[in-house]
């Protein structure tokens, strides 16, 4: 199989490029040259903007793509179009749940409306998925992704758990760890997208981890076990996290109030399960993203690379503060 990643150098494309090349196809990576110019020399490397150049894609051929890196309806509209020239057959298109405007108030299925006007993430990448399809109709793979998490995590959410834990010390715990979460490692992700482009399978899937499967509680454990640290895990409610103006996401990392998000973690992904999805278990990947914080992390990467929207994490400072205050 000929495959084009649009977007194949900092995370999930990489991922999906390992994939593919392990499997023996022929792998063409379009991107920016900003980051993993030096990966992958076995494939094929074409340097342009998706936004205002995709020159360097005309005249090629291929059987699947796998669009990483559309954000805006324009631009897919544009890409989806080279693609049709290319003779591409198959198209995955990384979505995410964001295109449901019940989400994460409510839990989702494929099955929920998804945006249809506004001009921001959700709406936009709604208007994205519409655009591939009119292009490529009955060819595209809508892969509305959960909560992505493993090596080269670059919104770096699950990465500063496990490197928060590794400095061990009493560690703030968020919420109940008995709450469940959809943790989805990109690698899974990734194979399952080869797997679509060899069968040449569209459809529309909540590419997520099965409901229930995995607790914080056991991915903070997982933690602890793969560091060897001595972290000791304080459990802090919700309530409390609110109380000291901790912000949900991005300085404590995957948590949101049970009460501000119900759905959050209740997304039905038993249609992508079906077809093949298959997640490995939260304590691999943790083990597999302290491996990677210990061979240079992101730091090894590039000052840049880490996304705009990284998950910075509370500071220490913070974090005793809070931890004092709930002693007390």
């Amino acid at each position: 199989m000929r495959l084009l990643i649009l977007g194949g150098t900092v995370f999930l494309g990489r991922h999906v490029a390992v994939e593919a090349l392990a499997r023996g196809h022929e792998v063409t990576v379009f991107h920016r040259g900003r980051h993993g110019a030096d990966l992958f020399p076995e494939a094929e490397h074409l340097i342009g903007d998706r936004g205002s150049d995709l020159h360097a894609l005309e005249g090629g051929a291929w059987d699947a793509a796998v669009d990483t890196s559309g954000y805006q309806p324009a631009d897919v509209a544009a890409s989806s179009a080279v693609l049709v020239a290319a003779g591409v057959q198959h198209l995955a298109f990384v979505s995410t749940c964001n295109v449901y405007p019940t989400w994460p108030a409510e839990p989702v299925s494929e099955e929920t409306p998804v945006w249809t006007e506004g001009d921001d993430y959700g709406p936009n990448k709604a208007a994205c998925e519409r655009e591939a399809e009119a292009a490529l109709p009955g060819r595209v793979a809508n892969l509305r992704a959960g909560l992505l998490c493993g090596p080269y995590d670059n919104l770096f959410r699950l990465p500063w758990w496990v490197r928060r834990i590794g400095r061990g010390g009493e560690v703030l715990a968020p919420g109940d760890p008995d709450r469940t979460v959809q943790l989805i490692d990109a690698r899974d992700l990734a194979a399952w997208i080869v797997d679509l482009g060899e069968a040449r399978q569209p459809g529309t899937f909540n590419a997520t981890a099965p409901v229930g499967r995995t607790t914080m509680g056991d991915m903070l454990e997982a933690a602890v076990a793969a560091t060897g640290s001595d972290a000791r895990l304080t459990w802090v409610p919700d309530d409390a996290i609110a109380a000291a103006g901790l912000a949900a996401w991005t300085e404590v990392p995957l948590w949101l109030p049970e009460a501000a998000g119900p759905g959050a973690w209740r997304v039905d992904a038993s249609r992508a399960e079906a077809a093949g999805l298959r997640c490995r278990p939260i304590a691999d990947t943790v083990a597999d993203v302290w491996a990677w914080l210990e061979a240079g992390g992101p730091e090894a990467e590039g000052d840049d690379w880490l996304s705009p929207h990284a998950a910075t994490g509370m500071s220490a400072e913070r974090e005793r503060d809070v931890l004092a205050c709930v002693a007390r």
